[in-house]
Order: C-alpha cells, then sequence, then structure tokens
C-alpha cells in the first residue's frame, strides 16, 4: 500500500525519497515561535516564509501547534512521517494542561529526514521516544488541521468505497481532516445518492463553523439535489446553520434545482420566518418567489416571515415577486394587505401598492379592503397618486366599489389633489 501525504494545508502528491528518521544532533535548539494566545478553539496563520501555522486551544486547556513547510509523506498506517520534501519541515508540540510541554521537529536535511525531540526544554532521543510520542499524534494531527486527510481518504476509498469513509469521519472529531475528508468526497460525480444522503447529514450534526457547513453543503450539484432524502438532509443542516447570511446562501443554493420536493420547499419557507436578518430574508423569499409555482402552505409560511421584516424597503422589495402567484395572493389577501398597510413610509407604502394592482385577477372583494386601507396614507400626494391608479381598473357598476372609493377620496385633504382623483373616476 502506497504512503499518503500531507501537505500543511498545501500541495498533495507522492514524494520519491523516504528515508529514515536519523536521530537529532543535540546541537539542534529548541524552535520558538511568536505565541498565539487561544483560549479556545483553533487559530491558522499562512505566513510570509511558506509557513501554516495551527494553533489549537480545546476545551480541556490542550493546547497544540503545528508549523509546517513543503510536501509530507505519513505512513499508511499513519504512526510516522516517513518523508518531507526538500526544505520543508514539520514541527509538533503539545502541551496538556499541567503537564511538561512535547515537541517534535522534523527536517529534509542533505538528503535526511532528520528527527528532534524535546519534553520541555530537555532534548530527547527521536528514534525511540519520539517516534513513539509522534505515532500517538498524527492520526489526531490528520484529522484536527486536515493535513494529509484527502490520502487518508483515498486509502480508505481503495479499502471500502465511500461508505468506508463516511464510517470513519462519522467517528472523527470537528476539524479541517474532516472537512477535507467531505471534500474529496464531494469531488467523485459518481458518489451513490445513498452515501451523499449519508454525507449531507453527518454535515448537519458537525460542530464546524457555519461558513465550512455552507461551503460543504454548496459543494452538491443542484442536479443531485432533486432526491428526497438528500433534499430533506440538506435543507435539515441548512435551517441548522447560525449566520443568516450563509443559511440564506445554502438555501438559495438549494433553490437551484427545480424538481425540489414539495416538503423541502415548505420547510425552506419555514426556516426564512427564523431569519432575522431583513436583508437576507428578503433575498432568500426572493429565491422562493421565483418559483413557477407555490403551494398554499408555501406562500402562507413567506408571508409569515415577511411579517418580521421591519425595513420598509426591504419589505417591499420582497413582496413585490410574489404578487405573480395570482391564485395565492387572492386566497392569502387578508395576508398580504396588512404587509402592506403597517409599511411606515408612505412612498413604499404606495409602491407596494401599485405591485399589488397588478394581480390581474384582483375583484370587488379585493378593491373595497384595498381602498380603505388606502385611507391610512398620510401624504395627499402618495394617496392620490395610488387612488388614480387604482380609479384605471376597478370595476365602477359596483356599488360598494364606487362608495369605499368615493369615501376614501374623501380623506385627501388637498382640494389640487381630490380634484385630480375624482377627475380620474370619471
Amino acid at each position: 500500500m502506497r504512503p499518503f501525504l500531507l501537505s500543511s494545508m498545501f500541495a498533495f502528491g507522492l514524494l520519491t525519497v523516504c528515508l529514515p528518521a536519523t536521530s537529532q544532533d543535540q546541537a539542534e535548539k529548541k524552535p520558538s515561535h511568536s505565541s498565539v494566545n487561544v483560549v479556545k478553539g483553533t487559530y491558522i496563520n499562512n505566513s510570509s516564509q511558506g509557513n501554516t501555522v495551527l494553533t489549537r486551544t480545546d476545551e480541556t486547556g490542550r493546547r497544540s501547534q503545528l508549523v509546517a513547510t513543503g510536501k509530507i509523506t505519513i505512513a499508511p498506517d499513519e504512526k510516522s512521517i516517513i518523508a518531507i520534501s526538500d526544505g520543508g519541515k514539520f514541527e509538533y508540540s503539545v502541551r496538556e494542561k499541567n503537564a511538561p510541554e512535547h515537541m517534535v521537529v522534523l527536517k529534509h536535511k542533505n538528503g535526511e529526514l532528520v528527527g528532534f525531540y524535546w519534553v520541555d526544554h530537555e532534548p530527547k532521543d527521536y528514534n525511540t521516544a519520539g517516534k513513539a510520542w509522534l505515532a500517538q499524534q498524527l492520526p489526531e494531527v490528520i484529522s484536527t488541521t486536515g493535513i494529509g486527510a484527502e490520502a487518508r481518504a483515498e486509502r480508505l476509498m481503495q479499502e471500502g468505497g465511500s461508505a468506508k469513509v463516511l464510517d470513519y469521519t462519522a467517528t472523527m472529531p470537528s476539524g479541517s481532516g474532516k472537512t477535507k475528508m467531505y471534500r474529496y468526497l464531494l469531488a467523485n460525480p459518481d458518489l451513490k445518492p445513498t452515501d451523499l444522503q449519508t454525507l449531507v447529514e453527518q454535515v448537519g450534526q458537525t460542530k464546524n463553523s457555519d461558513y465550512e457547513v455552507v461551503s460543504l453543503l454548496t459543494k452538491i450539484p443542484a442536479s443531485k439535489l432533486n432526491h428526497s432524502g438528500i433534499a430533506e438532509a440538506y435543507v435539515k443542516a441548512a435551517a441548522g446553520v447560525g449566520s443568516d447570511y450563509e443559511k440564506a446562501k445554502a438555501l438559495k443554493h438549494l433553490l437551484l434545482q427545480e424538481n425540489l420536493p414539495e416538503s423541502t420547499l415548505t420547510r425552506i419557507a419555514e426556516a426564512s420566518a427564523g431569519m432575522s436578518s431583513d436583508y437576507e430574508k428578503r433575498k432568500l423569499l426572493t429565491s422562493l418567489a421565483a418559483r413557477p409555482e407555490l403551494t398554499e402552505k408555501q406562500f402562507a409560511f413567506a408571508m409569515k416571515a415577511l411579517q418580521k421584516v421591519s425595513s420598509d424597503y426591504e419589505r417591499t422589495q420582497a413582496l413585490s415577486p410574489f404578487m405573480k402567484h395570482e391564485k395565492q395572493v387572492i386566497r392569502h389577501f387578508d395576508q398580504v394587505l396588512p404587509l402592506i398597510s403597517t409599511i411606515g413610509s408612505d412612498y413604499e407604502k404606495v409602491k407596494a401598492y401599485g405591485n399589488l394592482l397588478k394581480v390581474g385577477t384582483l375583484g370587488s372583494s379585493q378593491y373595497v379592503p384595498l381602498l380603505k386601507a388606502s385611507e391610512g396614507i398620510s401624504s395627499d400626494y402618495e394617496k392620490s397618486k395610488l387612488l388614480r391608479k387604482i380609479a384605471t381598473q376597478l370595476p365602477k357598476d359596483d356599488k360598494r366599489v364606487r362608495d369605499a372609493f368615493a369615501h376614501a377620496a374623501k380623506t385627501v385633504s388637498s382640494k389640487y389633489e381630490y380634484d385630480k382623483v375624482m377627475a380620474s373616476f370619471k
């Protein structure tokens, strides 16, 4: 079995030279790096010298630091590093809480792989104690840093296919290694739908950042999201994302699939209601409204989500594309109208009413409450503009409509604007 490569989040490929590590020259000094105080979590920095420095502190206070450069080959059993590219290095240190620090340094020097090992500041023999300590650490290094993760995934793929890779990722802690193994699988165009569903379910359960979760979800081709199991797992994972920006990004990607199950579309509409950002909610709802058809339930959830959009501008913008779903607008008119009448800005309110008037199936049952709502517009200019627009399409043979129009017109204080309104009704 060929060895696999780890590359400080860097380049991948096999090395032609695999040399045993010799023990350290005792004159070698223990490296020191500028310390980054990470109370909990992971800090990654790619320095100008080509180093990748990763510092991680877990919930127990255990602090680890990796400094790596170049191509590094790990043995298939993940217990040793067997080669480093010319000029490359691998430095890894761990300090448990209330325990001494351990550090291993490996370099490719004069055609040899040279190893060094310290416990606190005391040099120890690398070929015995150092190798044994590193063997214990390497599996975690791969999992948490992502170095060599693709090679691990490839090895598992060769042994048992994508199902074996997913069995392994299910046991891994959240981190770059897990993410890279998922990316390896997603790059396979022949990944089975059942395996893709399992992958999405695992992604939804990880404790990775919102960005990492969504970056994985949006790598799934839209063409594969028409599978009901995958779509349901996807929307569940996206709904669990905390960031409104990332959540909207993931759900908009899902909406690229034209043949989504109805239950998935309903879940998207539900998820939009829980978003707090008016801007992100509007973008997501606009994508939802762009679909050819919406069910009654989906439209109702969207209107409920819009109730929580406080920005006059964003609410007007979000409502506009829903007006093309005329059947649902008529059916839910008692929800749509208050969404407009509660807009604070007269300008935005009249613009929203104007969009509503584009619905070609409005009848007396809609015009009467619409005219009543128009009385709440403070600006005579804006109210006059709206009433004149309404007048062009009113069923004037309906007495209820005529009376409602006359009553609304009387609330226009300016005689100039009032005369224009009444002239438009003739």
